[in-house]
């Protein structure tokens, strides 16, 4: 690997208690080591972590990096699907700016809209840009890992593990499986974790023999716990006998629930070992007076035994995620890399009768969000706050030195680098800052079989026809299915197919395997007596992300007069 790009220097100072990181010489006239970027992206991972209160979870390594991060315990994705939250987050920009909704060959953001990319703005501004891994959705959807235009030379072409086509469409044997003597290496995501340590190996060896100190941006993706749940046995030996597996605490689907929000077992049935969900119960997928019932409800031993998969494959990509962040430490980067770690989405386990991700319920859009920086973070932060996947992009460009995108125009079609999300910096340093007043997700469905039960899966000619908005405030989700027409990225907000009511102010019902939950049991749009809210949250859900965004002014300035300032600390100032 031959590096070569200008350096970041980043400057530290002390102002008002806040964050503030400047790209200029420090007051001795030493240049400040630019800061890296340790990008993890992980798939299908709800926040089942110990960090994140999961009583069942063994994920020992992010929970160690959690406690020298801040943890974000209300994050959201924009799309609880893989390709659009991705593009999302990676763009900066959300779906219907993008115009991707679904993970679709025919949906590439960059026949829509002009975006740089995370990855692409640190290769642009002198970071080596590296990905590996699922970082983008592999494939057409994201123009082959956007390999064109997002990584720099030297770490093309883009690795993926070999081993990964082994788990495409027809080697559909099993759900869940833990593989008895497997080294973590015989699997993509061991192998994916050590060729990030190969890479860390050879940027070391460049600032030594080459004097290469160019700073980088690392992607490291991972696939689990996405479907199937393969795992060397010894994660699956971590975990008590399938009988004393959790269960859901709210395994039925919500009272009053309009049929349009619901998906049933998504791609589960798709493997060999749970095929006898399409052929005995096929009218499961047809008609939601059977669907809602007990008869398409996955067994409780079924049930238990699928969670456990599920955690186990989590705890193997954990074990991949620690020894990444080892190495980082091993090879003495650590101190100047900032870390950040994410999921696309969260994942139904059970809850409301559903095994999927594509919903707009909180289990479906809320994600862990996981962020070290050295010297502010390291004795362990959490935040309330509502924040989404969308602030990623400016919160490392603010955190790295580099020109903090600006926010994007109405119409961003022709906008290279612009941003609808906003830098998280200042809750580093106040994580009880009064911040976003709600978090916005979106969710389509086709048009076909609506009235009755959406599609399980996404078939030939079907495109969005209806979209799903929801929004999540302190004490609410509210969400309503439009009318949409996907060739101008607008819904008819007359044209209502359904709403939907779901109270957060008490969280008193938490699923163990989920952390901070709420069961979101009783849909109460219709209740009469909320109709003053269903009104305000329809407000709050049109007037959109704009009027929710924190109080900031156009020049990075809090509104209370206050500057978002860096203050590297031993211990974080925290209120």
């Amino acid at each position: 690997m031959k590096l070569a790009i200008l350096p970041v220097v980043i400057v530290v100072t002390i102002s008002s208690g806040w964050f503030q990181w400047t790209t200029a010489s420090s007051a001795s006239g030493k240049q400040a080591t630019p800061k890296n970027v340790l990008f993890f992206a992980i798939d299908d991972l709800r926040p089942s972590l110990g960090c994140y209160g999961a009583s069942q979870a063994h994920s020992p390594n992010i929970d160690k990096l959690a406690s020298r991060s801040m943890t974000f315990t209300r994050a959201y994705c924009q799309v609880a699907d893989c390709s659009p939250s991705r593009t999302s987050l990676l763009t900066g920009r959300r779906p219907d700016t993008t115009h991707v909704w679904m993970h679709s060959n025919e949906e590439y953001w960059r026949n829509e809209v002009n975006a740089t990319t995370i990855p692409q703005y640190f290769k642009q501004n002198g970071h080596i840009s590296i990905g590996m891994g699922k970082v983008f959705h592999p494939g057409k959807s994201s123009g082959n890992d956007d390999e064109l235009f997002s990584w720099s030379p030297e770490g093309l072409p883009y690795y993926h593990a070999p081993l990964e086509d082994n788990y495409g469409p027809s080697n559909k044997t099993s759900l869940w499986w833990p593989f008895d003597g497997f080294r973590d290496n015989q699997l993509p995501d061991g192998q994916t974790a050590e060729h990030a340590m190969s890479v860390l190996d050879q940027l070391k060896a460049n600032r030594t023999t080459l004097n290469d100190d160019r700073p980088f941006f690392l992607a490291v993706g991972f696939h689990k716990p996405h479907t199937p749940w393969l795992a060397p046995k010894q994660y699956f030996d971590m975990y008590p006998a399938d009988d004393n597996m959790e269960l859901p605490m709210n395994p039925t689907p919500p009272d009053n629930m309009p049929p349009i929000a619901w998906e049933i077992w998504g791609a589960v049935p798709d493997y060999d070992n749970m095929q006898y969900l399409y052929k005995n119960k096929q009218e499961c997928f047809k008609n939601s007076s059977v669907a809602f019932t007990e008869y398409c409800r996955m067994p409780s031993n079924k049930t238990k035994q699928l969670r456990k998969g599920y955690l186990a494959a989590m705890s193997y990509m954990d074990a991949q995620v620690g020894k990444v962040v080892d190495h980082l430490e091993t090879v003495g980067l650590a101190e100047n890399t900032v870390i950040v770690l994410w999921s696309d989405h969260g994942w139904q386990l059970g809850e409301h009768g559903e095994w999927a991700k594509f919903t707009n319920f909180e289990t479906g859009t809320r994600v862990p969000l996981i962020l070290h920086v050295p010297g502010v973070t390291d004795t362990g932060l959490t935040s309330d706050a509502l924040v989404e996947l969308i602030d990623v992009f400016p919160t490392l460009a603010e955190l790295t030195g580099l020109d903090k995108p600006a926010l994007c125009p109405n119409n961003s079609k022709h906008t290279e680098t612009c941003v609808e999300g906003s830098s998280l910096v200042p809750l580093l340093s106040n994580p009880k800052l009064s911040w976003k007043t709600a978090a916005f997700s979106q969710y389509a469905r086709p048009n076909s079989g609506l009235k009755y039960l959406p599609t399980h899966t996404w078939k030939a000619g079907m495109k969005e026809r209806v979209m799903g908005y929801t929004v999540r405030t302190d004490q609410w989700r509210y969400t309503e299915w439009i009318r949409f027409n996907n060739k101008t990225a607008h819904g008819n907000w007359s044209d209502v197919w359904a709403r939907e009511l779901y109270n957060h102010s008490n969280s008193l019902s938490r699923d163990q395997s989920a952390g901070n939950f709420n069961d979101e049991n009783i849909n109460m749009a219709d209740d009469a007596a909320l109709k003053d809210v269903v009104a305000e949250m329809h407000t709050v859900l049109r007037g959109g992300w704009r009027q929710a965004v924190p109080k900031i002014a156009s020049d990075g300035h809090m509104l209370n007069g206050l500057t978002p300032d860096l203050h590297v600390v031993e211990k974080p100032l925290v209120s």
